[in-house]
C-alpha cells in the first residue's frame, strides 16, 4: 500500500503556514511587547530575553542530540518559548532564572512528552508556575520598583490592600506600571492579538470567552470598580492572547474551545479575586484548563454522519 493514512499529535491546522512559518508569525508578534519592555524597563529587559531564547535554543538543541532525535536547526518552536519566558519574568530577576526556566519548558514539559505538538501543558505556563513555587519571592517582590515610578509595587499588591487610586488606567495600558517584561504595556499585547488573528494563528472564540466570564467573575467578587485594573494587570491579557490559545493544548471543536475560554477566565478571575499564588496565578489557570483539554475534545467530539449514539 502506497497510499497509507498517517495519524500525528495535534494541533491539525489547515492552513497556507507551514509550523516554522507559524513560530516565525509569533515571533513577530512578540516584538511589540518586547520593545515596550525594553523602554519602559531598560536594557536589563534585553538581557533576559536573549539569554531566554538563546537558552532554550541551546536545550532544545541539546535534548534532541541526547534523545537521538533529528536536529532542526530552523525549529522556531523553542525560540517561541524562550521568548515567551522571558517577557512573563520581572526584570529584576535574576539572570539564571530564564535559564531555569527554559530547561524546565524545553526538556521537561515539551521534550519528555514527545517534543511539538505532544505536551499537555503549555511549557511556558508549566515553567512558570514551577518556576513561582520554587522562588516564592517570584510573585510579588521582585516587581518592586520594576517600572518608571521609583519604589512602586506590583499592581496586585495595590490591589489586595484595596487601593485601585495609586496606579492609573493609563500606566497600566501603556506598560509604565511595574509588572513583568511583557505583560505590563496592553496596548501592545492587544496590537500583537490583532496580528495573530488577522494571520489564522489564534482563534477569536478563545480570548472574546476568557475575557467575558473574567469579567463577570471579577465583577461578582470584587465589584465593577476593579473590572479594568484586574484585566489590565498580572498577566491575564498576555495569557490570554499567547499562551491559553496554544494550538496544541487547547481543543479543536468550535463548541471546545468556547467552553475552554469560558473556563479559562472563570478560573483566572477567581484565583485573582481570592489573590492566591500572585502574579503566577493567571498561569496555574492555564494550567488547568490545559488538562480540561482532552475531556472537552471528548465531549464535543464530531458525531458521525449515519451512527445512533457515541
Amino acid at each position: 500500500m502506497k497510499n497509507k493514512l498517517t495519524v500525528s499529535p495535534s494541533p491539525h491546522i489547515v492552513g497556507n503556514l507551514s509550523s516554522n512559518m507559524m513560530m516565525y508569525v509569533m515571533l513577530v508578534a512578540l516584538v511589540p511587547t518586547a520593545i515596550s519592555g525594553v523602554v519602559n524597563f531598560g536594557v536589563r529587559a534585553l538581557y533576559m530575553m536573549l539569554i531566554s531564547v538563546a537558552s532554550a535554543y541551546v536545550f532544545e538543541l541539546a535534548f534532541c542530540y541526547l534523545k537521538d532525535r533529528k536536529i532542526n536547526w530552523f525549529d522556531f518552536s523553542s525560540l517561541v518559548t524562550g521568548f515567551i519566558i522571558a517577557l512573563i519574568l520581572p526584570v529584576n530577576a535574576p539572570l539564571y532564572f530564564p535559564v531555569i526556566a527554559t530547561f524546565l519548558a524545553i526538556v521537561i514539559f515539551k521534550g519528555c512528552f514527545g517534543g511539538i505538538g505532544k505536551n499537555i501543558f503549555n511549557p511556558s505556563a508549566a515553567a512558570r508556575v514551577i518556576l513561582g513555587l520554587i522562588f516564592t519571592g517570584l510573585s510579588l517582590e521582585l516587581f518592586v520598583g520594576t517600572g518608571p515610578i521609583e519604589n512602586a509595587m506590583s499592581p496586585l499588591s495595590y490591589f489586595m490592600l484595596g487601593d485601585y487610586s495609586s496606579l492609573t488606567i493609563r500606566s497600566l495600558f501603556l506598560g509604565s506600571a511595574p509588572n513583568a517584561i511583557g505583560t505590563a504595556s496592553i496596548i501592545c499585547i492587544l496590537i500583537a492579538g490583532v496580528f495573530l488573528i488577522l494571520f489564522n494563528i489564534i482563534d477569536l472564540i478563545i480570548p472574546i470567552c476568557s475575557v467575558l466570564t473574567f469579567v463577570a467573575t471579577v465583577w461578582v467578587g470584587k465589584g465593577a470598580v476593579a473590572i479594568v485594573p484586574y484585566l489590565f494587570s498580572g498577566g491575564f491579557m498576555f495569557a490570554t492572547m499567547f499562551m491559553v490559545t496554544d494550538p496544541t493544548t487547547s481543543p479543536y471543536t468550535a463548541w471546545g474551545k468556547l467552553f475552554y475560554g469560558l473556563l479559562f477566565g472563570f478560573f483566572a478571575g477567581l484565583i485573582r479575586v481570592h489573590f492566591i499564588l500572585g502574579e503566577t496565578g493567571v498561569f496555574v489557570a492555564v494550567l488547568i484548563v490545559n488538562l480540561l483539554t482532552p475531556l472537552l475534545n471528548k465531549i464535543f467530539a464530531p458525531h458521525p454522519i449515519g451512527v445512533k449514539g457515541r
